[in-house]
């Protein structure tokens, strides 16, 4: 059985990310969800910045993961149509008044 290589969408800097998850989700690209996460492989000092189509990283964008040994973090979601929404990392929960 032959693989074809995949292409992940992988891109040197946060900004082309971004410009390029915004083209995407908008109407004018193809309106795909996408997930921005920062790739830091071992031993590297600068992050490679991926964007997922899945809320959870592909098998390819996981081998990618492994064969860097990199640190995944996800920063956020560009929504179909819409903008891009950072992760709240920071929430608080308040407990209702009426509660």
């Amino acid at each position: 059985m032959h693989s074809t290589p995949v292409s992940l969408r992988l891109y040197p800097t946060e900004a082309a990310a971004k410009k390029a998850g915004l083209h995407l989700c908008s109407f004018s690209g193809e309106r795909l969800s996408t997930t921005l996460y920062a790739l830091l492989p071992a031993g590297e000092k600068k992050p490679t910045y991926l964007l997922s189509s899945t809320y959870r990283l592909t098998v390819a964008e996981q081998r990618w993961v492994a064969e860097h040994q990199a640190t995944v973090t996800k920063l956020g979601r560009f929504p179909a149509g819409g903008n891009y929404m950072p992760l709240q990392t920071n929430m608080l929960r308040r407990k209702s008044a009426l509660g």
